[in-house]
């Protein structure tokens, strides 16, 4: 049977898909990504399901025919296409791949001619506003990679699971608040509830409510637009300022109130979680203080360019000249409402937000003690405006937020910390600290052909000091062969083909000790798939230019980490396994219980 003729004019849809796409560009660098994330109308093709045959769901098949009219694919390349990357096939909700014919017979049977003229247009549309944005691939070469879950079997009773997620997303959230007024439709939770199934599921605020309407189990969920308001209220610092929000003379920066306010709730949670870990039940299995620590950087990708096109250039606007990290010169307009906390990364078409974190290293609770927003310089905002929070600040607040809740006896970092007033920072604070070293120096390069033309020694140490603010520090600079995991952070300093590495740290060592030294540095990288579980799990879609609502919910991703710990720590003596790297619950899992168990749904 044939599609019977839609219920809405063909101009609505068009709009409805044009208005989507150019957000969803915002958000995703692949056209397939866009397609994928296309909220399709019910009843746009409203016979489709009563014809014979249907075995390829509604929506992913109208996505089917927009891919392959936006990609300009025939049906036979579509259908190898779609073989050949799980990646389309799966986000379009299909079991399998639909072959040629089952193409051709969807098109014949399933659509009129006119909604087959639809199809088309709409797919031409698409393709245009695709090629609009530059950050937004069309090629046909490239297609989003496919990450399954790699879930580990296990004898977890469902129950068992679900219990300890509650458990532990009870104590997590349980400082998160808002000012909002005594008559509001929703309670808090709801909103909280949908925000960790947005962060899980990577998907944004505006994803139409239905979709999250399936797995919750409240009556009625929050609309998308009542969802960010909520969120904003969340992160908004009292309006009232105090005197201590005022600094030489001035008030301070919007994103440092912005960051107070929400870390407040953020450490209420790290601290019962902690309590939880460190209770008598627990004890024994927990982490001993004094504690090491790792500091780290994730990044979270911005696309929308900061450049406005010459026409939109105000009379008399003068345009920035900026050098591109491959050695271009480039004049570009500056938006005037690009966002302030967005700094540029190492590929100067990239750019961002980032944010430091600090992390027990432990073996089964590597828990996330502290956050703190990143702002670097930008390759093409060098003007007076632009600022960089300085590596000692943001160490130096770490520290401070981490110490609220344990004792630290020892700070690992990689050389992105890799200044002596971040020495100087740990220094003071009686902390001992490894750091990774750049070679800068001839001297540096000089002591790596020494060791390494050395026919006994593999180590060598040199003795030094730093002076910073009239101190003065002893350190000792240890250069040692690289193992595997310290080649890959080599790979990410540039510093690829040498053999050996170079660390500092405030402990006076030999080259006995040295080794040892290096080696617990080593145990840093355990927690180094934390931080690719924060980004590929745990952070939601968001074009937002907001900051309260970037490091609202990069905070929010966070805390969904240590939730996840914190549940694999609680079911630990249900398995017979390593928790520590490779915990049973896979942060992916969560995403299948969050809707369910996270929050209590109430009334």
């Amino acid at each position: 049977m044939s599609s019977q003729p839609s219920t809405l004019p063909k101009h609505e849809i068009a709009v409805s898909i044009k208005e989507q796409v150019e957000g969803l560009a915002c958000l995703h660098d692949n056209s397939t990504r866009i397609i994928a994330d296309l909220d399709i109308g019910d009843h746009w093709f409203s016979g489709y399901e009563h014809s014979e045959m249907a075995r390829f769901n509604y929506e992913g098949m109208v996505k089917t025919f927009l891919y392959m009219h936006t990609k300009r694919f025939t049906e036979a390349k579509t259908a190898r296409r779609m073989k050949g990357a799980a990646f389309i096939y799966v986000q379009f909700d299909f079991d399998h791949p639909p072959t040629k014919q089952d193409i051709n017979y969807n098109k014949k049977n399933r659509f009129t001619r006119k909604e087959q003229q639809l199809l088309k247009s709409l797919g031409a549309l698409i393709h245009h506003i695709c090629a609009d944005h530059d950050n937004v691939r069309i090629d046909t070469t490239v297609e989003p990679a496919l990450e399954p879950e790699d879930i580990e079997g296990t004898d977890i009773k469902e129950e068992q699971i679900m219990d300890a997620v509650e458990r532990a997303s009870n104590l997590g959230f349980s400082g998160f608040s808002a000012d909002r007024a005594s008559n509001a439709k929703y309670v808090l939770d709801a909103y909280l509830e949908r925000q960790a199934f947005l962060n899980m599921g990577n998907a944004s605020a505006t994803t139409p409510k239905r979709r999250f309407e399936r797995v919750s189990d409240r009556e009625e969920v929050p609309h998308g637009s009542s969802h960010n308001r909520t969120m904003k209220k969340i992160a908004d610092p009292d309006s009232q300022l105090t005197f201590d929000e005022f600094v030489d003379g001035g008030r301070i920066p919007d994103w440092q109130r912005i960051r107070d306010e929400t870390l407040d709730a953020f450490h209420t949670g790290v601290e019962r979680i902690l309590d939880e870990i460190q209770s008598d039940e627990h004890k024994e299995a927990g982490f001993r203080e004094p504690v090491n620590a790792a500091l780290d950087i994730v990044t979270w990708n911005f696309w929308p360019s900061p450049f406005k096109k010459r026409a939109d250039a105000d009379p008399g606007e003068q345009p920035v000249t900026y050098t591109t990290s491959s050695g271009h010169t480039r004049t570009k307009y500056l938006k005037n409402d690009y966002p302030v906390m967005a700094s540029g990364f190492k590929e100067s078409h990239e750019r961002g937000y980032k944010f430091a974190t600090l992390t027990i290293v432990a073996e089964n609770t590597p828990i996330v003690l502290a956050i703190e927003p990143v702002r670097d310089a930008r390759a093409w905002g060098d003007t007076e405006d632009d600022f960089r929070t300085s590596r000692a600040d943001i160490v130096d607040r770490l520290l401070e937020q981490a110490q609220r809740h344990v004792d630290i006896n020892k700070v690992f970092a990689d050389r992105e910390f890799d200044t002596h007033e971040v020495r100087h920072v740990i220094d003071q604070r009686d902390l001992y600290y490894v750091i990774g070293k750049k070679k800068q120096s001839d001297e540096d390069k000089q002591n790596i052909e020494e060791v390494e033309e050395d026919p006994v020694i593999d180590v060598q140490v040199e003795y030094a000091s730093l002076t910073v603010d009239g101190a003065t520090h002893d350190l000792s600079i240890i250069y040692t062969p690289k193992d595997a995991a310290i080649e890959n952070e080599e790979d990410d300093n540039g510093d690829d083909g040498d053999e050996y590495t170079i660390f500092t740290t405030n402990y006076r060592v030999g080259p006995d000790r040295a080794k040892g030294i290096t080696a617990q540095y080593r145990d840093r990288w355990m927690i180094e798939n934390q931080y690719k579980s924060i980004r590929k799990y745990l952070l939601p879609s968001s074009a937002s230019k907001d900051c309260r609502v970037r490091f609202l919910y990069f905070t929010i991703g966070v805390m969904m980490h240590n939730v996840w710990r914190l549940t694999n720590f609680l079911l630990r003596d249900e398995v017979d396994v390593d928790l520590g790297e490779k915990p049973p619950l896979r942060a992916g899992e969560i995403i299948e219980l969050v809707a369910f168990c996270l929050f209590d749904p109430g009334d």
